[in-house]
């Protein structure tokens, strides 16, 4: 007796995918770290390999016997500092990334603190467009402008409630009043 078989689902559906906020934030330098990294490997590479090519050279060609150390000792010295200077040039290098890089989210940080700061004082008036056209500022931006635009829905509303309850209307035109003001505050 065979069983039914499982019902095939889209490989797509299960796709990883990134979502960035901000791509000039959130991408491109995290794309030029990877370059980078993957540059200074390849470098470290090729030095290393320039480097032993020359210990081998210089310890198969030798004419006399001068006492230069073992061989192994030599190539475990020129990897390490193969090694050490790619870590030096690396840090040094992922430094100066995090210094651009922080640099970057603090521009667009000052002008999303001045949006919040005027959210926080419950100030919706239109915003001042910032010179730094940014995604996340777009959205931060989008987000004040619905709910200002629902503010003035509310002060609407509240103002026809209270025409209603003032000028003594029925209980159905309060009550609907007051439901049109419960779905706008929710």
């Amino acid at each position: 007796m065979s069983t039914p078989a499982p019902s095939a689902t889209p490989r797509h559906a299960y796709r990883r995918r990134v979502h960035y906020v901000d791509r000039s934030i959130q991408r491109w330098p995290l794309v030029a770290v990877v370059t980078l990294e993957v540059a200074l490997a390849a470098a470290s590479t090729w030095l290393a390999y320039w480097r032993l090519v020359y210990l081998i050279d210089e310890s198969v060609y030798r004419v006399h016997l001068t006492h230069t150390g073992p061989t192994l000792m030599r190539f475990a010295e020129e990897g390490f500092a193969v090694l050490g200077l790619f870590a030096v040039v690396n840090v040094i290098a992922l430094a100066v990334a995090a210094g651009i890089w922080s640099y970057r989210e603090n521009l667009v940080l000052q002008d999303f603190a001045g949006l919040i700061g005027k959210t926080q004082e419950l100030d919706f008036s239109n915003d001042a467009l910032t010179q730094r056209k940014r995604d996340v500022l777009a959205l931060a931006a989008a987000w004040r402008a619905r709910e200002r635009t629902r503010f003035a829905a509310i002060r609407e509303q509240v103002a026809k409630l209270e025409a209603a309850v003032s000028a003594d209307a029925t209980s159905r035109d309060t009550r609907n009043a007051v439901e049109s003001l419960n779905k706008l505050l929710s």
